[in-house]
């Protein structure tokens, strides 16, 4: 039944359009990113001086990861985000049913590769490394973190988001943008707390080891991208329209200001410490800063904008790999790698060793990692909790 306004009531605005859950572009993306990263670690060892050069810079691509990682939380959790025990409990064991069983199965069958047998009088030490690396506490030091997996230290910055997005989300509802910034200079804070008090202590074991650590490597001097990535789904899911015709504006322009930061990457071309990461004050900042805020919005454009990149990757093969994405980057560096330099030597049949990582990478996520969780939550939530 229709109802008609009365002369005197203004009409209500109207609500925010009804959003989608799953956005294949954004899907496709991922992969394209742990291709990247990919590309950093192997490389055909003919490649050119100065395509090694640009290729080296593809350390900015762990922004997109992590902005990526907070629109899609800040997407399914931002109303219904609450201090109750319920709520925590499918909140925890959705986390790590996602994340966990695939990293716990491949990081110990490397630790043990590493590690096993143990030497005489060294229990202690071993039973400590695998402690800190299963739980990724390890990757808060900047000595311990690649203990394991090496890959798998930007985990421990995700694992430090999950933690404590419900709090970033129950501030940005009641206090909106200043509660969402008193979030982040708050974690902020406390890193370089950490730091100035942990740092040239030897017996913590690079624990907040450096300033350099800290924003190359930590949620604490990363959590600008994070924040963001909610922020975005808050801007998403407010807009009252999906995409309006017009010229892409914000996908030319990001992708505009993402290749000319690239440029001065290269110009820069800071020496990376295997400890501590980048170096120059300069590259760190794009990374942490301007990268986040360009990707920020490439996101936006790919949201609401019709164009040639988003209908790229939103193919079906690109969105089939990105849902293969985390077990892509997590087995890119594993066992395979190892066998293929043996048998092969670096730098050889890179094209051979993408294709065999995207296999086996297939074959985990349909063997491991989807059944896994389910196994998880099938013994921890009723089945209308799971997703």
């Amino acid at each position: 039944m229709t109802e008609l306004l009365s002369p005197t009531t203004a009409p209500a605005a109207p609500p925010a359009l009804a959003r989608r859950t799953y956005y294949p572009a954004l899907t496709g993306l991922r992969f394209v990113v742990a291709l990247m990263v990919f590309a950093k670690h192997f490389r055909p060892a003919t490649t050119p001086d100065w395509v090694v050069l640009i290729i080296e810079q593809f350390h900015m691509t762990m922004s997109m990861f992590f902005l990526l990682s907070g629109f899609v939380m800040g997407s399914r959790y931002q109303d219904e985000a609450t201090f109750t025990r319920p709520w925590w409990k499918r909140y925890v064991w959705r986390r790590l049913a996602r994340v966990y069983p695939m990293y716990l199965v491949l990081n110990t069958s490397i630790l043990l590769y590493t590690y096993w047998p143990v030497p005489a009088g060294q229990l202690g030490h071993t039973a400590l490394l695998f402690f800190l690396s299963e739980t990724l506490l390890r990757g808060l030091s900047s000595t311990l973190k690649y203990v394991g997996l090496p890959q798998a230290w930007s985990l421990t910055a995700e694992e430090c988001f999950y933690f404590t997005l419900p709090i970033l989300l129950v501030l940005w509802r009641r206090y909106g943008y200043r509660g969402a910034t008193a979030f982040a200079l708050g974690i902020l804070f406390i890193g370089l707390t950490l730091t100035a008090v942990c740092r040239n202590q030897p017996a913590l074991h690079g624990f907040f080891g450096s300033f350099h650590h800290l924003f190359n490597f930590t949620f604490f001097g990363r959590v600008l991208e994070f924040t963001l990535g909610v922020g975005l789904a808050r801007w998403w899911n407010n807009r009252l329209t999906e995409s309006r015709p017009g010229w892409p504006w914000r996908t030319t322009l990001s992708l505009a200001l993402m290749l000319a930061g690239g440029v001065v990457l290269v110009k820069l071309n800071s020496p990376f410490d295997w400890y501590d990461g980048n170096v120059r004050p300069a590259t760190i900042a794009l990374n942490v800063v301007f990268y986040p805020l360009c990707m920020t919005l490439l996101l936006a454009g790919l949201l609401t904008e019709s164009t040639w990149l988003r209908t790229f990757l939103a193919t079906p093969l690109l969105d089939a790999l990105g849902k293969r994405a985390y077990a892509f980057y997590l087995v890119q560096i594993g066992f395979l790698s190892i066998w293929w330099r043996a048998q092969f030597g670096w730098g050889h049949y890179i094209g051979w060793q993408l294709l065999a990582t995207v296999l086996a990478a297939e074959l985990l996520y349909r063997l491991l990692e989807e059944p896994a969780r389910r196994w998880v939550l099938a013994r921890t939530l009723p089945r209308g909790e799971w997703s």
